[in-house]
């Protein structure tokens, strides 16, 4: 019996960890899988994230895009037919197509195609996150995706044969969004692990090896933060934190990069906080980057199931987290880490 092939949609730029590690794991199993994937006009697909690697043995359709500069989120629109064309060429070739999250407008193009090319093909969406229910990006904007909920609710929720979730916690704000109870299943994302769990000695090389990199003390304390540079993460937050622990000994790794990277970096220069918080980009040693470090912080807005937190936890880093949905299916309070209240 032949084996169904998949097509994955990644809406963003940046290709989202569970999707790259869903196609290695099929990829090893003998499953022909597709990715669809934009990228900025002008420039090749963007591979800086560790994970990047994982999606070599996958068919890889690209689109070039824009974001309006007007946006402060990520809003890749497609800029030539390829767009069309490849989306097409996905629904034509392929048995199921899992798209992740509706919010974004090729989302909403891709499962309006499906819906009135390929009715009987197997359509599964994924949502991290319920935009305006489990977490709030400012009246306007709750607003917004609350209206594009009613407006295209019809279509981006109804046309799906089965709507996957992070966590369980995630349910109740799904179902106020206007999502069908029979259609949602709750399936956790995992992490692909870096071998093993170093050891002690290991560790301490690893850490004086990253320090004398950036030129860091020997004792003094670091605390990473890991993800894109955006309001929800609460980036403002790790700096104002940084602000009030000057005359700590205690160092902010900030290991990523992100639309408002430039902006943050002008808030810590402002605050003399240069030699504080640390701008790292991305790096694909993330796992030494663990490894070096005392504490993972996330005092994020929203969140799905973060693979960051598992990734630290796998290598025995404690996490200082948000207290928001999702976050405390990985978290027990106080015993595997600490949450806090936004």
């Amino acid at each position: 019996m032949r084996k169904p092939r998949i097509c994955y949609v990644n809406p963003p730029v940046l290709l989202k960890r569970p999707v790259s590690e869903l196609i290695n794991k099929l990829s090893q199993k003998g499953y022909k899988t597709s990715l669809l994937i934009p990228k900025k006009l002008f420039r090749k697909r963007d591979v800086s994230l560790h994970h990047s690697k994982l999606v070599e043995k996958s068919k890889i359709h690209t689109y070039s895009t824009i974001n309006p500069p007007f946006l402060s989120s990520e809003q890749p629109l497609p800029l030539t037919p390829m767009f069309c064309i490849n989306t097409f060429r996905a629904l034509k070739n392929n048995d199921i197509i899992h798209v992740w999250v509706p919010y974004y407008l090729t989302s909403l193009k891709i499962i309006l195609m499906k819906k009135v090319f390929f009715p009987k093909k197997k359509l599964i969406l994924t949502m991290d996150t319920v935009p305006g229910y489990s977490f709030s990006m400012g009246k306007f904007w709750d607003a917004m995706f609350k209206t594009y909920n009613k407006l295209f609710g019809w279509l981006i929720f109804k046309t799906p044969d089965i709507i996957t979730l992070y966590g369980k916690s995630m349910i109740p704000y799904a179902l106020r969004a206007g999502i069908p109870k029979q259609k949602i299943r709750v399936i956790p994302t995992g992490i692909e692990l870096e071998g093993k769990k170093p050891s002690p000695q290991t560790k301490a090389r690893i850490r004086r090896k990253i320090k004398k990199e950036l030129n860091i003390k020997p004792r003094t304390k670091i605390v990473l933060y890991a993800g894109l540079l955006i309001p929800r993460k609460g980036i403002n937050k790790i700096i104002s934190i940084a602000d009030k622990l000057r005359k700590e000994d205690v160092v902010f790794l900030l290991a990523g990069d992100g639309p408002k990277r430039k902006e943050y970096e002008k808030q810590v220069k402002k605050k003399k906080l240069g030699k504080k918080v640390l701008f790292l980009g991305w790096r694909t040693d993330i796992h030494k980057l663990y490894q070096a470090s005392d504490t993972l912080l996330l005092p994020s807005e929203g969140e799905g199931l973060p693979g960051v937190v598992m990734e630290a936890m796998s290598q025995g880093l404690p996490s200082v987290c948000s207290n928001i949905p999702c976050i405390p299916d990985l978290i027990d309070n106080n015993k595997n880490g600490f949450l806090c209240n936004k």
